[in-house]
């Protein structure tokens, strides 16, 4: 039995995507909104995420600050701190 080229590569996507979305990874934000409960909005290349915990750290969170921002393979978001 042949599988069909256009099966093959549905399939390849799915895996890729899957491996993508399980994987701890970080990356570069930029913050949207400063919280009073010591989280921040931020846009990313992904998208835009809400209410995203910052570590003790970085004290004097701004809006359009470019951001390291951590994301595990649950989904959850930190902000690790601003670039200079």
């Amino acid at each position: 039995m042949r599988l069909t080229k256009q099966l093959i590569d549905a399939v390849q996507r799915l895996v890729v995507d899957t491996v993508q979305q399980r994987a701890a990874s970080w990356g570069l934000a930029t913050v949207t909104a400063v919280n009073s409960n010591g989280t921040v909005d931020i846009a990313t290349a992904l998208g835009s995420v809400a209410s995203v915990r910052r570590q003790k750290s970085y004290t004097s969170p701004a809006v359009n600050d470019v951001v390291k921002v951590s994301r595990n393979a649950d989904g959850n978001w930190i902000v690790d701190g601003a670039l200079a």
